[in-house]
């Protein structure tokens, strides 16, 4: 089984493919420890890979039988969406996106939740504006999946993505 979960920042992308990984036994990655190394030296920081290294990774990882990747449909990662069986589409409310961000924010600046990059206030802005793109289009998401709508599941809220997990998932089978 090969999915691919995208949808906007902070609309659960993670969370859903840490629940599906453990259900289905799939290994899972999501697709900012592709493009960033974590450094080990500084909790909020990373080094950005080249694209060859980024992109050898990525073939390896769409490359395996069973594979779950989760990601906001960064272009460098199409083959992802060609590969996959299903795509899942998380339309999360963006009240609830933006929630999340900014709570996020507040606990990386706390320390209490690990992060990747620096967790300023030029970063929460963008974040915000990320949201924002996705509601308008202007992140092109929706169009970069429109081709392949026969495999796409789109996903809410938490009553979908329960009904998902509790139907055994027999739907990803289909």
């Amino acid at each position: 089984m090969k999915i691919y979960i995208v949808g906007s920042v902070s609309s659960g992308k993670s969370t859903l493919a840490k629940k599906l990984s453990k259900e289905l036994n799939i290994p899972y990655t999501s697709l900012d420890d592709v493009v960033y190394e974590v450094d080990s030296s500084n909790r909020c920081s990373n080094t950005k890979r080249t694209d060859s290294e980024r992109d050898k990774l990525f073939n390896s990882i769409i490359s395996g039988d069973n594979w779950i990747i989760e990601d906001v449909g960064r272009s460098c990662f199409k083959d992802g969406l060609k590969k996959a069986d299903k795509i899942i589409l998380l339309e999360t409310n963006k009240y609830i996106r933006n929630y999340r961000i900014v709570k996020r924010f507040m606990r990386q600046k706390l320390g209490i939740e690990k992060c990747s990059y620096d967790p300023n206030f030029k970063m929460l802005k963008l974040m915000l504006q990320w949201s924002k793109d996705y509601d308008s289009g202007k992140d092109k998401l929706k169009s970069k999946i429109s081709n392949y709508e026969e495999k796409v599941i789109i996903l809410r809220n938490n009553d979908d993505i329960n009904n998902l997990i509790i139907n055994k998932l027999s739907s990803l089978n289909k």
